[in-house]
């Protein structure tokens, strides 16, 4: 019985990391980009990869390639840092200062410490 709510607090702690990603992602791609091309975005990864916009935090890498193809390597690395560091706030932890990252690589690390922190968002 304890391991079954010890498996369901994690996975709830999941979901709340995986929305406020999603929340930062949007929020991000708008204030960087514009609604249009948040909306663009979107309806590719639906299209070429089948993706809805809230699977988006599962697919991370795909979003990432997908910025890369369109933005080039320091435009994604610039959007995807951004998209970070709105993470780690809406989750209240501190944004690691260095070494430099990958988005999947701070998303972890935000489920990481969150899960450690038993944050509730």
């Amino acid at each position: 019985m304890r391991a079954e709510l010890i498996q369901l607090q994690q996975a709830e702690q999941k979901d709340k990391v995986d929305e406020a990603l999603l929340e930062s992602i949007d929020e991000t791609m708008i204030a960087v980009l514009s609604r249009e091309v948040a909306d663009a975005l979107y309806l590719h990864l639906q299209t070429v990869y089948s993706i809805p916009r809230d699977e988006v935090p599962h697919k991370i890498e795909t979003l990432c390639l997908t910025l890369e193809n369109i933005f080039g390597v320091s435009g994604t690395a610039t959007i995807c840092k951004a998209i970070a560091r709105r993470l780690f706030v809406k989750l209240g932890l501190t944004f690691p200062t260095s070494p430099a990252r990958t988005l999947p690589e701070y998303v972890k690390e935000a489920e990481v410490r969150s899960r450690e922190r038993g944050i509730q968002v």
